[in-house]
């Protein structure tokens, strides 16, 4: 009894073993077998790499799709580096201003320019931007003007970029030039800010070839 049960332990042992090198031997096999499947070059680069889009360095020039009051609602360029460049763009813009007394909602259609350098001042990753811009922005409705804000851009997809600008329009004569664009009496008036000043957001879109 006493050799029996010692025979009996030896076999498990030796089974236990077994199963071991059994398992190792199938693990060497499939990994000379991953190794042959290899080509001499290496792996292939991921897809994901191959089709990234133009890099940082590589946007220099980019076609922008803006809306709001700030750029106004239209199309423009881009033209620079990551640090430093100008937008142009063009587009309508909606205007509007609450009279005094009556606090009449008026409602007036313009036609905006709006040229800004830009600055970048922070990288929070590699592909999003926050910086200053300003620039001159010239309104049918207003005359001649200043804006001063900041942006922040960053990348979407591939070769697409987010874009969100703001800041503060300043018209200096804007109330003097919506009275003559407008034909309005020099009795109307209007609430503060009026058309001198007014702060503004657009958001769009960066394309670059």
């Amino acid at each position: 009894m006493r050799w029996n049960g010692q025979v009996k332990s030896l076999a498990r042992t030796v089974g236990a073993v077994a199963l071991v090198l059994a398992a190792g031997a199938h693990r060497l096999a499939r990994a000379d077998e991953l190794a042959a499947s290899v080509p001499a070059g290496g792996l292939p680069p991921s897809p994901a790499i191959v089709d990234a889009g133009p890099g940082d360095s590589q946007r220099i020039l980019g076609l922008t799709l803006q809306a709001g009051p700030f750029a106004g609602f239209g199309a423009g360029l881009q033209v620079g580096t990551p640090d430093v460049g100008v937008r142009a763009a063009v587009g309508w813009t909606p205007l509007l201003l609450v009279s005094t007394g009556s606090s009449d909602l008026h409602f007036y259609s313009t036609l905006q320019v709006s040229p800004d350098l830009y600055v970048r001042l922070l990288s929070l990753r590699t592909t999003t931007h926050l910086g200053a811009q300003m620039g001159y922005r010239y309104s049918s409705a207003l005359g001649h003007g200043l804006a001063v804000g900041g942006y922040l851009q960053f990348a979407l997809y591939r070769a697409v970029d987010g874009l969100v600008t703001g800041g503060l329009l300043l018209y200096p004569d804007g109330e003097a030039h919506l009275r003559s664009a407008e034909h309005l009496s020099s009795s109307t008036g209007f609430s503060f800010p009026g058309p001198n000043a007014s702060l503004g957001i657009s958001l769009g879109l960066a394309f670059f070839p």
